[in-house]
């Protein structure tokens, strides 16, 4: 009924937009968006299929120098931190992971290069042409299978006009101080260059110093192109991440004024009055987080037109080296990985009177050595993996024009992955105090040992079929059937110990109009995701041993398929020119989520059943050590994480011409977005209420146009935002959750030469 109720009203408002059409034909007045979401160039208004884009000095207006600032941009997307990684959710689905066994259920790619990595969206949101958006399974045009979507993030390139850059800088409060700059140069008629960089440094919003911001990153790109068939272009990045890295306030909180953090001599002393207390075992948080994450890549790509088509072929090499130490959730995390993936991408594109079409092969290859160390003191694991994955994939889409007006669309992919790994891990529960006890309490402490073994393929078919019909001259309806997958993952144990794929199937129809004058543009999106086997991560039971009596179990951080989800929705994009010196955008999203089926087995080290606010039985299986206990959760009909029924963000902006060609430009912006769970234990203390945050910038800008002068506030409202709600594992209940940046402000400099 809900859908029919949707596709309906969606419907609807397709009639509505064609007889508006009607009215003003002409063109002129809103300015076109080129993007590259379906491998070639084409407006944002005739790519058929759901995408939002992001220009690059809107970027630098919003003051964006991390994934997790995107959340304010684009409604539909939620992007968190966690420790040093990055779960990026999309209408969702997405990833909550943060070891070295975890993959994005919405793939990122720089450059049309996928980033395996959670931790990979770092040091690289600068110098930027643009960000595209894609929402729902990705694959019959990438070389990557993406589920929920995919965040592609598109680089300046060299320029072959003339020598020229820009020099950004900004300061403000938190003592934030913020610069970028690139020099673009042509070398000659077939060779151009171009330098990039960025610095960003903050102090931490927490009390204890956390939740601060230390990057530095360069990029030197080097362009030919010979003026006939043949351009290249050859790119190498490096960043370094460090500072202290994320933290989280303890729940309920113990200011709503102060971000206080894990650290803090008042977070630690409420945090011991929280059973199991001393003389249990305790893991007292420090100020000694860091983080000295290093990321190198190197990208190739080749563009060759052969006449019947374009050639292109990516090969792209990328190093991520992690060293950080954390107490985001009140526990040590200490990891140490070393992650190499190569790849190589070789498509054909062409055009024919009636048909466009692509085809491509991709290969990928990764390894990666971890040593990982989890420890809440009456628990901890140790794991030393060495991980690796390889994937072959074909695909391919063509779009056949049946008419001037009608086309057909129809896309395919076979992708086969093989994972291995080697690890071995030690679970190290506590099991009591050495005789007599009192007065003296000396913790028995075991040492569980598991070696992982694992070595499995997962082949997928994926595919796609749609229509496009022009309706108008600017009006476009589209309806599309796509199915994407996610691999399996791989986690910890002697036995089954990884999870099957992740399959959706997304059902969209949508239209793209403008109207009056092109001076107002009306995007309508219907969707329906059927979501199966959804992945979810979580401490759970895996076989550590077998006995005469059956297998032992021990606690691990693992991903099961666990969930089976239906997605609906709607969103409308509208731009208006109000006036000549007006802008007005809005996007709002309407999701309803829910769980058709969500069981797994949850791990107690203490015993006591876990606080969840879901239906939980205890089982039979035996635990690792006496005291644990394994139980089964039922989730069922609960929504979807970090999926709010409604999100909004509406911004207006005016110029207003000053005398000999200057000009004063005002934006105005506002994010609304209803409540939301933060986790799969959908607890009242990790759920975000309904909030508003809005931002304002004014900026002075002369009519050469070599500079402009703002001032920002972001997070006017001040308003408290958790991006992220973390359990403690030995301490049910005791809830860490992150945060989003309080209000802040600033000026900036921008010169452009």
């Amino acid at each position: 009924m809900k859908i029919a109720i949707v596709l309906s009203a969606t419907l609807s408002l397709l009639v509505a937009s064609d007889l508006s059409y009607a009215q003003a034909p002409e063109q002129g007045g809103l300015e076109e968006i080129i993007v590259t979401a379906q491998r070639r160039e084409e407006t944002l208004q005739n790519a058929a299929l759901a995408v939002s884009a992001i220009s690059g000095q809107r970027l630098v207006d919003e003051s964006v120098s991390q994934a997790t600032d995107l959340t304010r941009l684009v409604p539909s997307i939620q992007v968190a931190p966690a420790s040093s990684f990055t779960q990026i959710y999309l209408r969702g689905v997405g990833t909550f992971g943060a070891n070295a066994w975890a993959e994005q259920g919405v793939a990122f790619n720089l450059d049309g290069v996928y980033l395996s990595r959670p931790a990979a969206p770092a040091g690289l949101f600068y110098d930027l042409e643009r960000i595209e958006v894609l929402k729902g399974p990705q694959g019959t045009l990438y070389g990557r299978n993406a589920s929920g979507g995919a965040l592609n993030v598109i680089t300046a390139k060299p320029d072959f006009e003339g020598l020229g850059g820009y020099f950004n800088a900004e300061v403000g409060d938190n003592n934030a101080f913020k610069t970028s700059a690139a020099l673009n140069a042509p070398l000659s008629e077939q060779f151009a260059m171009r330098l990039s960089g960025q610095y960003v440094e903050r102090d931490g919003f927490l009390s204890d110093g956390y939740d601060d911001e230390e990057t530095w990153a360069l990029r030197g790109q080097l362009g030919f192109d010979n003026q006939s068939n043949t351009s290249i272009t050859l790119s190498a990045d490096f960043a370094n991440v460090g500072g202290a890295g994320s933290g989280g306030s303890i729940m309920p909180l113990l200011s709503t004024s102060e971000y206080i953090g894990p650290s803090d001599p008042r977070t630690i002393a409420e945090y011991l009055t929280r059973p199991p207390t001393p003389p249990v075992p305790q893991i007292i948080a420090q100020d000694d987080g860091y983080q000295d994450n290093d990321f190198f890549g190197a990208i190739a790509e080749a563009n060759i037109d052969l006449g019947f088509a374009m050639l292109t072929v990516i090969p792209a090499y990328r190093k991520t080296d992690l060293d950080f130490v954390g107490y985001a959730a009140s526990f040590l995390v200490d990891v140490v990985e070393v992650s190499e993936q190569t790849s190589i991408e070789a498509r054909l594109g062409g055009e024919t009177e009636l048909t466009t079409w692509t085809a491509g092969l991709y290969y990928f290859d990764e390894s990666t050595e971890a040593n990982q160390f989890f420890d809440q003191a009456s628990n901890a694991t140790l794991i030393i993996s060495d991980l690796a994955t390889e994937s072959f994939a074909a695909f391919g889409q063509l779009t056949y024009a049946l008419t001037d007006q009608f086309r057909l669309v129809a896309g395919l992919r076979s992708t086969r992955d093989n994972k291995v790994q080697d690890s071995y891990l030690e679970s190290r529960p506590f099991v009591g105090f050495v005789p007599p006890g009192p007065p003296d309490f000396i913790p028995i402490i075991l040492t569980i040992p598991t070696v992982a073994i694992t070595d499995v393929d997962f082949d997928e078919v994926t595919w796609k079929a749609g229509i496009e019909y022009d309706a108008a001259e600017d009006s476009l309806l589209y309806a599309s059937v796509s199915t994407g997958f996610k691999s399996g993952i791989l986690f910890g144990g002697s036995g089954q110990n990884y999870s099957e794929p992740e399959l959706l199937t997304a059902y969209t129809i949508g239209s793209k109009n403008r109207f009056l004058d092109n001076r107002l543009q009306l995007n309508l999106e219907a969707f329906y995701w059927d979501y199966e086997d959804q992945q979810i991560s979580h401490l759970g039971p895996t076989q550590v041993a077998s006995t005469p009596g059956g297998p032992i179990f021990g606690p691990v951080f693992l991903t099961e398929n666990a969930g089976q989800a239906t997605i609906l929705g709607l969103e409308v994009d509208l731009v208006a020119q109000v006036s000549d010196h007006g802008l007005l955008s809005v996007n709002l999203q309407y999701l309803d989520t829910e769980y058709d089926d969500f069981q797994y087995l949850a791990y107690s080290t203490s015993g006591p059943a876990p606080v969840i606010n879901c239906d939980v039985t205890p089982t039979t299986l035996v635990g690792a050590t006496p005291i644990a206990a394994i139980y089964a959760v039922d989730c069922s009909g609960k929504p979807l994480v970090n999926a709010p029924e409604w999100s909004t963000n509406i911004s207006y902006d005016h110029a207003f011409d000053l005398s000999g060609g200057s000009r004063i430009d005002l934006h105005l912006g506002t994010l609304l977005e209803s409540s939301r769970y933060l986790s799969i234990d959908f607890l009242e203390l990790g759920e975000q209420d309904s909030y508003m945050m809005s931002n304002a910038r004014l900026s002075y800008t002369p009519a050469s146009e070599r500079y402009t002068v703002a001032a920002f506030a972001n997070n006017l409202e001040d308003e408290r935002v958790f991006s992220n709600s973390l359990q403690s594992p030995v301490k049910p209940g005791t809830i860490y959750n992150q945060n989003r940046p309080p209000r802040t402000y600033g000026l900036r400099l921008m010169v452009n030469f």
